[in-house]
């Protein structure tokens, strides 16, 4: 048994990288022939009718493990442990180096190593696009596992060694590994879905993202991996986790998509969507059919030379902004005092802090079951609407609390937290990572959903970095900037995105 999961593994790794070729003129009249003599009510299965299979199922949860959930529990991870982390970085640097750092000194060091963690997003979504094409998605997708099973080893030795470099290292291989898989893994998971059921395979990389913050959350925790000796297992967990899930590489297809229409690879393609679908080629074959096939190679000036590209350009990386700028991350980072203004004690705040991403993960895993229900475009603008309404209660409450013009009331931050939480996780959380794939053709897409991913990084690192001079200057009213630019996401919304609403029968 040992020796076949050896075997295993090292098939997988050799055939990451592997050359797809195109079909030859005989291979091409074969297909063409079998084809003549399908039966006409085999083409093409009715929506109700699309099953998903267990390939698809097993590549479904390959992808979470592997890199949905990584990049969410990296996101999450450095919050609850940063204190003993600090601490660690000033003993190694003194023991090590003889230098003895300040306060601020400290904390410009730690600061470093978080931020590192996106400059790597933002250089991983922006190569994504490329090697999404020049590897395939399932190569990209392997190389995306290499990066994790990599930092991961860097952290669990960056202790025994006593080497804050490769905590740094560590954290910069993990943001390129999240920064691709932003941009490659909505992608590659609506290529795979199945007509009808786009949506819910675009909200499944949203679900194992907030999985994955929810679980590093709840990990980190002092009486469990939050404390002093096994914080480098906290760090590094995922990766024992990602090799679990090597041995089911094999079975994850290449995109049939990419095949057929980059790759002009008709008979794997075919040959893959059979696999994905569970059914005969004979009765899959329609879904290629309309698709344009072109050999030309797409790049970002190309991109934005096409007018239609360019608008769906431009309404994904705002979009995706949209998403960062509407305040998610500051309603965490304000939820513990809040919970605490509300008469909790330390720990339960923290819990509580821990409920609001249990929720945000519970909302966003039913959002499945009816996401195909509303078109997109509706499902945000609602999404937006609400929220809005959220943000302006609980900074509302906060100004009264500040003026004595309220009491007894201490509940109702906590109402309008959860309730802010809701509303996102329906549709301005999930919606921002797939609309760009719905909107754009195979070949363009990568580019278009490479530039979306480094537009949520960009986001994220100019909320962390002016959050805290934000709250400083607004105190009570540090929300406002963020109901202003999710009410500007509504009109927006409103006026230039178009519906992508999936056909329902």
């Amino acid at each position: 048994m040992l020796r076949r999961a050896y075997l295993t593994i090292i098939t997988t790794i050799c055939s990451w990288f592997k050359t797809k070729e195109t079909n030859s003129d005989e291979e091409m009249e074969e297909i063409q022939d079998k084809n003549k003599n399908i039966d006409p009510k085999l083409q093409k299965l009715p929506i109700k009718d699309v099953k998903t299979s267990w390939i698809l199922f097993i590549t479904t949860i390959s992808i979470s493990l592997g890199c949905s959930i990584p990049t969410g529990y990296n996101i999450g991870v450095v919050n609850a442990p940063a204190g003993i982390v600090k601490s660690w970085c000033n003993d190694t640097i003194l023991h090590r180096y003889a230098i003895e750092l300040t306060k601020s000194q400290i904390d410009i060091v730690w600061s470093i190593l978080v931020s590192i963690f996106l400059i790597g997003g933002i250089v991983g979504g922006a190569a994504g696009g490329n090697l999404a094409n020049a590897l395939g998605r399932k190569g990209a997708l392997n190389l995306t596992f290499l990066l994790n099973v990599l930092s991961g080893i860097c952290f669990i030795c960056c202790k025994p060694l006593a080497l804050v470099e490769l905590f740094f290292l560590g954290r910069l291989i993990a943001g390129l590994a999240a920064g691709l898989t932003m941009a490659m893994v909505p992608m590659y998971l609506l290529e795979l879905a199945p007509l009808g059921k786009e949506g819910v395979f675009g909200v499944i990389f949203t679900v194992g993202l907030n999985l994955g913050v929810l679980s590093s959350q709840g990990l980190g925790l002092e009486n469990l991996l939050g404390n002093d000796y096994l914080w480098p297992y906290l760090f590094s967990l995922y990766a024992g986790v990602l090799l679990i899930v090597v041995p089911t590489l094999p079975f994850v297809p290449e995109s049939p998509k990419y095949l057929y229409t980059v790759r002009d690879n008709y008979r794997k393609a075919l040959s893959e969507l059979s696999k994905l679908r569970g059914l005969p080629e004979s009765a899959v074959s329609w879904e290629l059919d309309n698709l344009n096939v072109s050999n030309e190679t797409w790049t970002l000036k190309k991109v934005i030379s096409s007018p239609a590209n360019r608008k769906a350009l431009m309404i994904t990386c705002i979009i995706m902004i949209g998403q960062q700028f509407s305040g998610i991350n500051a309603v965490f980072y304000y939820s513990t005092d809040i919970f605490k203004n509300a008469g909790m004690s330390n720990t339960a705040a923290q819990y509580g802090n821990l409920g609001t991403g249990l929720i945000n993960f519970i909302v966003t895993l039913v959002s499945t079951s009816f996401i195909n229900s509303f078109g997109r475009k509706s499902l945000l603008i609602f999404s937006c609407m609400t929220c809005v309404l959220m943000l302006t209660g609980l900074m509302a409450y906060m100004v009264l609390s500040s003026m004595d013009a309220i009491t007894g009331l201490s509940y109702l931050s906590v109402v309008f937290i959860v309730g802010y939480v809701l509303c996102y996780g329906v549709g301005l959380g999930p919606i921002p990572f797939f609309i760009g794939s719905e909107m754009t053709d195979v070949g363009p897409r990568p580019i278009i959903m490479a530039a979306n991913s480094v537009a949520n990084w960009c986001g994220n690192f100019i909320v962390g970095l002016m959050f805290p001079i934000i709250s400083l200057a607004l105190q009570q009213y540090s929300f406002l900037p963020f109901i202003a630019f999710t009410t500007f996401i509504i009109v927006f919304t409103w006026k230039c995105v178009p519906e992508t609403k999936p056909p329902s029968e």
